[in-house]
This record gives structure tokens, sequence and C-alpha cells, in this order.
């Protein structure tokens, strides 16, 4: 099974840090990587169930929601090559906040994992997840 993991700290406390990203409607935060965020269907931001087509080609689904424990769990239902349902099956990502309490800063962590044979994808969505982790630090900066 093929994983990406990549983390970051956010010079933000877990609460501005968690506002910022807790819409999963909302990529205002990554210009630099989505251009693009449609909410599709009639669910808001926080439910689970909730879809997003990201750059017209990625359609996402919500399918865990905690304000809990600071996490956003996602799968990826339709992609271009190299994540395509061809290529890969069963994507969930998973985007999740800890507090660095001494320093009140935001650990965060972006992973994602699926089934394929090939680990093509592997890279691409590293590079992507890189990207993200960087324009949601740079937002705090």
């Amino acid at each position: 099974m093929p994983r990406v993991y990549n983390s970051i700290v956010v010079n933000a406390p877990i609460e501005r840090g968690w506002q910022r990203i807790a819409d999963f409607h909302d990529f205002s935060w990554a210009l630099s990587v989505i251009t693009k965020c449609e909410k599709i269907g009639d669910k808001d931001g926080t439910a689970v169930g909730a879809k997003r087509l990201l750059n017209g080609s990625f359609l996402d689904s919500l399918i865990a929601y905690s304000v809990l424990e600071h996490r956003i769990m996602y799968s990826i239902d339709d992609a271009p090559s190299p994540i395509s349902p061809a290529e890969i099956s069963n994507y969930v990502g998973d985007l999740h906040l800890l507090p660095i309490t001494h320093e009140r800063k935001t650990f965060v962590e972006w992973s994602g994992q699926w089934d394929s044979k090939s680990v093509e994808a592997v890279s691409f969505m590293n590079d992507i997840y890189v990207a993200l982790l960087r324009d949601l630090a740079a937002a705090f900066e």
C-alpha cells in the first residue's frame, strides 16, 4: 500500500491553524496549488459526505471530520493520472493538527495512502502535500 507523509510547524496556535483549514471547501490559503475549489452538492464543508472539485480535476469526499482531534479525512474519488481510479483505489487523505503548547505553534501532518500496484503516484502526491503545507505555514508568517 503506497503512502506519503509530510509535516510542518505553523507559527500559530492550534485554534488559528484549525480555523484556517476547518472548511473542506476553503482552499483560499493554498493559492500556489489550488486555483479553484468548487463545492459539489449541498453539504457544508464540515459535514461528512461533503464533496469538492479541486482545479476542475480532483473530486474529493469528506469521510471523517473531528473538531476535537483537529482532523479532516477525505477520499479522492476521481482525478487525472497518476491518481486516476484506473491507477489507484481506496485513497484516504488525512490532515491532522496537533498543538505545540510550549511555543503556541501547531504541528501539521498530512498523509495519504491508497491501494495500487504502481508507486508512480507517490512522488506526485508528495509534491502536492509539500506545497500545500508550505502555503499553510506561509499564511501565518
